[in-house]
C-alpha cells in the first residue's frame, strides 16, 4: 500500500516530454475479468486519443501498457481491493500499489502521474492508531484505509482485583476492595493512554480511535493527553477480545462519520472566510493562483469535478485556459484535467487535499475552493 512519502514523490514527478500511464483497477474480480477490464480501458483510450489528435502519444506508451498487462497477469487473485499503477519507460518509472479498498477503473495518459484518486484520500492514507480496552486489558492496532495490524507485543493485562471477599457468597465487596479495584482500573487506563501516546509518535499516526465495552472507551478517553484528544476521531463499542477484522471495520465506520463531520466544518469555515480579507478563496482560477503563490493550506474539491486548463512547462503555473503564461509568457500546455495537476501541486506544497462529499455545497463555490495560510 502506498504511504504519504511515496504519494509526495509521485506528486513531484514530471515525466515531460514523455507521457506517463496511470492505471486504476478494481481487483475484486477474477484474473480474466481484470485483464478484460484493462483491454476495455485501453481500447477506449485509443479511440479518445486518436480522435483528439494524440495518436502518436498513445503509440508511444505501448511498452508501458504491455508492462501493465504483464503485471496483472502475474498478480494472484484476491487479497486487495484496488490497484494504482504508474509507468513511464523513458523516465524509468514503474510503480504499482495495491489498495485495501476498490477503486473505479481508469486509464490516463499524461505528462505527470494521475494521482487525483490517491490525493483525494490523503487523509485516509495517514496512519491510524486503534486502542481497544476494558477494565483489565488493552490492545493496540495500527494501519489505514480499513486495514489494521495488531501490535501483539504491546498488549497490556492488569492483575485482576477480586470483586468480593472469600466467603461473601455474592454480597457486595467492602469499600477497601472496591477502592483497590477502581485504582487498578484507573491505572490501566492511564498506562494505556501513555502507551497510546508512545505508539502514536513511534508510528507517526495522525488519527486515533478507541473501542471497548460500553463505558470503557469513555473512561480511557478521559485519561488522554491533550495531544491525543485533539486527534481522537471517535469511539466504538466492541468486546476487548474482538477479532482484528471486527476492530478494523468498526474503526473504519468511526472514521467515515468523522470525515463527514470534518467536511461539514470545512464548508462552514470556508463560507465564513470567503470575501475581501478572508483566508479562503473559491473558483478554479483563483484557487490555481493561490496554489502557485504557496498560500493554500487545504484544497477542497468536489469529487466529480474535472475540467481542462493550461499548464506552463517552464514555471508550473496552472490556469483555467491554455495560452500565454501570466507569469513568464511561455505558451501553456493544454491539459484535459487541470484539477489533477492542482492536487499534485497541493500535495507537493504540503497542503491537505479533501475530496468533499457535499456536492451541492461545493457547487455553490465553483466546485473547487481553498482555505489559505494567509490572506
Amino acid at each position: 500500500m502506498i504511504d504519504a512519502h511515496e504519494l509526495h514523490e509521485l506528486a513531484e514527478m514530471d515525466t515531460r516530454p514523455h507521457p506517463t500511464v496511470s492505471l486504476y483497477l478494481a481487483l475484486d474480480q477474477t484474473r480474466e475479468a481484470r485483464l478484460q477490464a484493462l483491454s476495455d480501458l485501453i481500447n477506449r483510450k485509443k479511440l479518445d486519443m486518436n480522435g483528439n489528435g494524440s495518436r502518436k502519444v498513445f503509440e508511444s506508451v505501448a511498452g508501458d501498457l504491455d508492462k501493465a498487462r504483464r503485471y496483472l497477469e502475474e498478480m494472484e487473485p484476491g487479497g486487495a481491493g484496488g490497484l494504482a499503477l504508474f509507468s513511464c519507460e523513458p523516465a524509468g518509472l514503474f510503480e504499482a500499489y495495491t489498495l485495501p479498498l476498490p477503486v473505479a477503473d481508469r486509464l490516463e495518459v499524461g505528462p505527470v502521474p494521475y494521482i487525483r484518486p490517491l490525493g483525494a484520500l490523503t487523509r485516509d492514507f495517514a496512519c491510524t492508531l486503534a486502542v481497544v480496552a476494558d477494565r483489565r486489558s488493552a490492545r493496540f492496532f495500527v494501519g489505514s484505509l480499513g486495514e489494521l495490524e495488531e501490535l501483539r507485543d504491546q498488549a497490556m493485562v492488569s492483575t485482576a482485583v477480586p470483586s468480593e471477599r472469600h466467603g461473601d457468597r455474592g454480597r457486595t465487596m467492602d469499600s477497601h476492595l472496591k477502592r483497590r479495584a477502581e485504582e487498578t482500573t484507573r491505572n490501566l487506563y492511564k498506562e494505556a493512554a501513555q502507551r497510546a501516546m508512545d505508539l502514536m509518535n513511534a508510528h507517526q499516526c495522525q488519527g486515533l480511535v478507541i473501542g471497548g465495552p460500553k463505558g470503557a472507551a469513555e473512561a480511557l478517553q478521559a485519561q488522554l493527553h491533550p495531544f491525543l484528544a485533539e486527534r481522537l476521531e471517535g469511539c466504538f463499542v466492541c468486546e476487548v477480545g474482538a477479532s482484528p477484522a471486527t476492530v478494523a471495520a468498526a474503526a473504519a465506520a468511526v472514521q467515515s462519520d468523522a470525515r463527514t463531520a470534518r467536511h461539514d466544518r470545512l464548508l462552514e469555515t470556508l463560507n465564513n472566510n470567503l470575501g475581501p480579507g478572508g483566508q479562503a478563496t473559491s473558483g478554479l482560477n483563483e484557487v490555481l493562483a493561490s496554489l502557485y503563490e504557496g498560500k493554500v493550506h487545504t484544497l477542497l474539491i468536489a469529487g466529480d469535478y474535472t475540467i481542462s486548463g493550461g499548464a506552463c512547462p517552464v514555471c508550473g503555473r496552472l490556469r483555467h485556459v491554455a495560452g500565454p503564461c501570466p507569469i513568464c509568457g511561455e505558451d501553456m500546455t493544454r491539459v484535459h484535467d487541470v484539477v489533477n495537476l492542482a492536487v499534485a501541486q497541493a500535495i507537493d506544497s504540503g497542503a491537505v487535499v479533501e475530496e468533499m462529499q457535499d456536492i451541492a455545497g461545493m457547487e455553490r463555490v465553483g466546485n473547487i475552493a481553498a482555505l489559505l495560510r494567509y490572506a
